[in-house]
């Protein structure tokens, strides 16, 4: 993208321009983790879906960990290709490498020894338990590629090929979704079926972005051997820039733990079972104001940087409506059609299906709320306040929902389990607000000192 682009273009081509990419790849992804639930849930049954939902927070950190080597490498890779650092790019590619390397394989091995205590600790009961067990025993053995695919996705990104990214992310779920009812009904592998569906999409995607870098004559960049050996500046640096999105979503993966603790407690593997899908429901929902956000990051961040308080104004704003758009249609589905989302994932099971709609309805009661505060939010990242976008996270996700989640069930039973989230919203949303009016009065002086001294 010509910076001239950012400065001149209008706001609404450029969201769109750089939003779809990101949105497609996004929701691509989402589809990956869907089917995956769908197929399990019809062909299996509710305990497996109960088992894999367990296994949640455990690919939350997984998504965690990869976004942590992906986003900072992938920031830091494009830094120093604008800064026509290319030999420093590749080493840091090389350096990326070889965190997949050592992290999968001590995740591997951690994993495999401890399998049973780890998901003991994220909530599976007896009965879960062995489904549970089945379906990550294949997926440790697999970590390095799922980290691979992870953290590519973010380093192709950076280098400025989100078309790759696209094509990948396409790639991906289209053989897990061939694979899947493959596994678990032809070959009648059930859970693990599902588990080395997920594994071999995931190592073939990993295998062509390394194929990418080491042989593609459309990469910037190559993977070079005399890159792979670690150096401690690359490695700060990567961990520098990533360990915000890391913190984000190691804190989303403790939510999980608790959410299904809870759930045991008061209502069992049927209730674990509808989180299963409501969480696959609620990623549907908020990765595409991700997206948003992904799209507005660079035209408020250089616009800011550029000194164009206007522009970066109204690509604010123009985000917060948006997102907000994609809010109010997600509520409208969720309360008033929400066995129309349901449905395909239950067959011929009436309980999980009450249980589900009900959830769903409570759960996303205030996600009206999301796409206001996650675009605030995302904001202040996008012109250098980093610690402001960490702190707000943070505080939603610990300091607010875990404590919901420990005092509401006393007061409201289950329902109490499922309005904690919709509450932490609420709350979160006024401090939003807050913030966005006195930032607009921030921009709004910046504004009048640049038209001053321009005068």
């Amino acid at each position: 993208m010509d910076k001239s682009k950012l400065e001149t273009e209008s706001i609404p081509k450029l969201l769109m321009e750089f939003s779809v990419p990101s949105l497609i790849g996004s929701l691509v992804y989402i589809l990956y983790n869907i089917v995956d639930r769908i197929f399990i849930s019809i062909g299996i049954g509710r305990l497996a879906l109960a088992g894999i939902s367990v296994t949640l927070p455990l690919f939350t950190f997984i998504l965690a960990t990869g976004l942590l080597i992906g986003v900072g490498s992938g920031a830091l890779i494009s830094l120093n290709l604008g800064a026509k650092k290319k030999l420093y790019a590749e080493n840091i590619l090389g350096n990326a490498v070889v965190l997949f390397f050592i992290v999968g394989g001590l995740y591997t091995v951690i994993g495999l020894i401890f399998i049973d205590d780890i998901l003991k600790i994220f909530g599976a009961s007896t009965d879960t338990l062995p489904y549970a067990r089945d379906y990550m025993s294949i997926i440790f053995y697999a970590l390095f590629f799922q980290l691979s695919f992870i953290a590519m996705n973010n380093i192709v990104r950076g280098e400025g090929s989100p078309k790759v990214v696209m094509r990948m992310s396409f790639i991906g779920c289209g053989l897990n979704i061939a694979l899947d009812p493959l596994f678990i009904f032809v070959f009648d592998m059930g859970i693990k079926g599902a588990a080395l569906a997920t594994i071999i999409s995931s190592a073939i995607v990993a295998t062509v972005y390394f194929y990418y870098f080491c042989f593609s004559k459309s990469s910037k960049l190559k993977l070079r051997l005399i890159n792979l050996s670690l150096k401690k500046n690359i490695i700060m640096g990567i961990i520098s820039i990533g360990v915000a999105p890391f913190i984000l979503q190691v804190s989303n993966s403790i939510v999980v733990i608790f959410i299904n603790k809870q759930l045991n407690i008061y209502g069992g593997d049927i209730l674990i079972a509808a989180y299963g899908i409501i969480n696959s429901l609620g990623a549907l929902i908020y990765m595409p104001i991700i997206s948003i956000y992904q799209g507005s990051q660079p035209i408020i961040g250089f616009n800011y940087g550029a000194g164009n308080y206007t522009r970066v104004k109204t690509a604010f704003i123009l985000a917060i409506k948006v997102a907000s758009s994609i809010s109010a249609i997600s509520f409208i589905a969720a309360v008033f059609f929400p066995d129309v989302l349901i449905s395909p994932f239950i067959k011929n099971d009436a309980e999980l299906m009450d249980s589900a709609i009900r959830g769903l309805r409570l759960f996303f009661s205030a996600v009206f709320c999301l796409g206001f505060h996650v675009i605030v939010s995302t904001y202040f990242q996008s012109v250098g306040k980093a610690k402001i976008t960490t702190m707000i996270n943070i505080t939603k996700q610990v300091a607010i929902t875990i404590p919901l989640l420990i005092m509401m069930p006393k007061l409201m039973g289950i329902d109490g389990i499922w309005m904690a989230n919709p509450i932490a919203d609420a709350i979160i949303f006024s401090v939003c607000v807050y913030l966005f009016k006195k930032e607009l009065k921030v921009l709004k002086s910046k504004e009048n000192l640049a038209s001053i001294e321009t005068a």
